[in-house]
């Protein structure tokens, strides 16, 4: 699967380590939309998973609980881009 991540405004996040941090809120945060299925990232642009998501494309929206909160998309599709 093929993960893209942005900031708020839409701006794609380049900064290392980010991704890691926004993909492990998503598996707290939304454990129910995504199945209780466990899934691996690569730290760049790749999931995987045992077994298909319950859908071709999710969209996450994720804050972090800090003085700026920043907001972050994830949006995962299925194959790759």
């Amino acid at each position: 699967m093929y993960v893209a991540l942005f900031y708020e405004d839409g701006r794609p996040v380049d900064a290392k380590g980010v991704g890691r941090k926004v993909i492990d809120k998503v598996d707290e945060t939304y454990e129910s939309e995504l199945d209780g299925k466990e899934f691996s990232y690569d730290g760049e642009k790749s999931l995987f998973t045992v077994g298909a998501l319950p859908r071709n494309k999710l969209e996450f929206t994720v804050v972090f609980d800090s003085m700026n909160s920043t907001w972050y998309i994830l949006i995962v599709t299925f194959g790759m881009q």
